[in-house]
């Protein structure tokens, strides 16, 4: 947003003044702003005109944890930890089933013993993990039994209290998230869990409750080590009342915020700037990318401009590793700009950390490039190996069972995502509890294999646009060539269509035999097949064309 914003008002400045900019936020500092955009008519500095809408038709009261004292166990919560604590997920769950009380209001249903009415409730929550703890949490509050032993409808209270669970990410795909708009069943209660995709921009329904766990996720730089990740972080207040507006929409309402008032008095009015918290790596990539200009003097016209040695610091490292050269030009040298190397413009493509990009262009040059993205996509998450509070020492000897030796985490995970990958690809997980169980063995995190395996197909795509492909074992397939076969990936839906569900590795499927007539090549194929399998293990079935073998 920080460099936007720069970009506009250089554009502005260099080229007309004669248009308008419409700039339209809640959670921004508007007297910075209006001076940010201030200009000299009839020789006064005027700032840009602010119009602000305050007149509101609903009204949201805002509750905190002294308010739901009698729900449950308080969380104990600190300004100098952000987390998301097991306690106030459990009181999340608590308030949403208290809401049937207040719609009650509205009429009843007597035969399912449920509101006639019942209100969308949005909660807030940080990122996609937490948005899947709390929605295990509402579907099996006590934990979640074992599916071999017990069947899940059983015990799942969404289906039992009518629960119409939504997740609103921009990750999901935008089918899923239309569904944020369509009414509720009569009796069911639509709860939607959101990450700040759903502060500002749309208007959710009727929306009576919001839920807020008062906490975001940011990519904040290490100071000492320059390196960016993402962080759980405490909200701003202007994040805040912008989640609690969205509950004063279309009708009054309620927002319960999980932390004590006197922790949301603490909190930040407003957020800080992307340029002063995060790494400048990527910004001044994107800058030279669009060649608008000195890195330094374009991001001095900032909003609030990061700290002049930063940026500094940031060229020297971007020209150490090779992504902006030495030179200007042909042969002027400046200490503090350069030009835009090809790895440079991986880089600017990639949405990783330099060095991660710079093992992703090494993979390429010798040949690696899938396994470096794997690598790469793998240190750009949290650890996919767990660690359990108790036992620290059993995520090591995982981690060193997959380094095969090596003493390497690279190594190691590169190992663990491939054998999770060939499970899954080869429909050896054919239940939730394999994989459980698997993973179990292995103190591998499925949830972040499952985020890895989605970055790795988007540091793919952006490749491919730079003509960075990753490559296929083709040497047998040409040796052999037109005798050779490969064995695609198994999707449970093909299995489902063409086998009617039958174990795919244990059956024959021959293709257009002719209607009626493969009763008589029953003798032929069993004569073929018998020397493999026991005739008395075969069976052979006719579905109008098709001819099916299972042994």
């Amino acid at each position: 947003m920080d460099f936007v914003l720069i970009l506009v008002r250089t554009l502005w400045l260099r080229n007309s003044q004669n248009f308008k900019i419409i700039l339209m936020s809640s959670t921004i500092e508007i007297d910075k702003l209006t001076h940010y955009f201030r200009q000299v008519i009839n020789g006064q500095i005027l700032p840009a005109y602010q119009f602000q809408i305050v007149d509101r038709l609903f009204d949201a009261q805002d509750m905190y944890l002294e308010h739901i004292q009698n729900y449950g166990l308080l969380p104990d919560l600190k300004l100098s930890e952000a987390r998301l604590s097991r306690e106030a997920v459990d009181l999340a769950i608590k308030l949403i089933k208290s809401f049937d009380d207040e719609d009650s209001m509205a009429g009843w249903d007597h035969t399912k013993n449920l509101p006639i009415k019942r209100t969308t409730v949005l909660v807030f929550l940080p990122g996609l993990l937490e948005m899947q703890t709390v929605h295990e949490a509402l579907r099996f509050p006590r934990g979640k039994p074992d599916s071999a032993k017990f069947n899940l409808d059983d015990y799942d209270e969404c289906l039992k209290f009518n629960y119409d669970i939504i997740s609103l990410h921009s990750d999901l795909a935008m089918d899923d998230q239309m569904n944020t708009f369509t009414p509720a069943k009569s009796t069911f209660r639509k709860i939607i869990l959101a990450t700040n995709i759903a502060e500002s921009s749309i208007t959710i329904p009727n929306v009576r409750y919001v839920v807020d766990f008062c906490l975001n996720k940011e990519m904040v730089c290490d100071p000492e080590t320059n390196y960016s990740c993402l962080q759980l972080v405490w909200a701003s207040k202007a994040n805040c009342d912008q989640r609690r507006g969205r509950a004063g929409r279309v009708a009054h309402g309620k927002c319960y915020r999980l932390v004590k008032l006197h922790l949301y008095n603490s909190l930040p009015a407003y957020q800080k700037p992307a340029l002063v918290k995060e790494s400048l790596d990527r910004v001044v990539l994107q800058e030279k990318k669009l060649n608008i200009g000195e890195p330094k003097s374009i991001l001095a016209l900032a909003l609030e401009p990061p700290n002049i040695n930063d940026i500094e610091v940031t060229i020297l490292k971007l020209k150490e590793v090779g992504a902006l050269t030495i030179h200007m030009g042909q042969d002027e040298i400046r200490p503090f700009d350069g030009d835009l190397t090809f790895l440079g413009k991986i880089m600017a493509a990639l949405s990783i950390d330099i060095e991660l990009s710079r093992l992703i262009a090494l993979g390429h040059a010798f040949g690696l490039v899938y396994e470096a993205v794997i690598i790469a996509a793998c240190l750009s998450t949290k650890s996919i190996f767990k660690i359990y509070y108790k036992d620290h020492l059993a995520a090591y000897k995982s981690k060193f069972n997959f380094a095969v030796g090596t003493f390497c985490d690279c190594q190691a995970f590169l190992n663990v995502y491939k054998t999770w990958l060939y499970h899954e690809s080869n429909q050896q997980f054919r239940t939730t509890d394999a994989e459980r169980r698997w993973a179990h063995l292995h103190n591998a995190d499925i949830k972040r294999l499952r985020e890895v395996y989605l970055l790795i197909d988007e540091l793919q795509n952006r490749l491919r646009q730079l003509h960075i492909f990753v490559p296929h074992d083709i040497i047998i397939a040409g040796a052999f060539y037109p005798n050779y076969y490969i064995r695609e990936p198994i999707e449970s839906e093909a299995v489902d269509r063409e086998l009617s569900s039958k174990d795919p590795f244990r059956i024959i499927m021959l293709r257009n035999v002719p209607l009626n007539e493969g009763i008589l090549y029953r003798s032929q194929i069993e004569k073929q097949l018998k020397s493999l399998v026991d005739i008395e293990d075969m069976k052979i079935t006719f579905e109008n064309t098709k001819y099916k073998y299972k042994n």
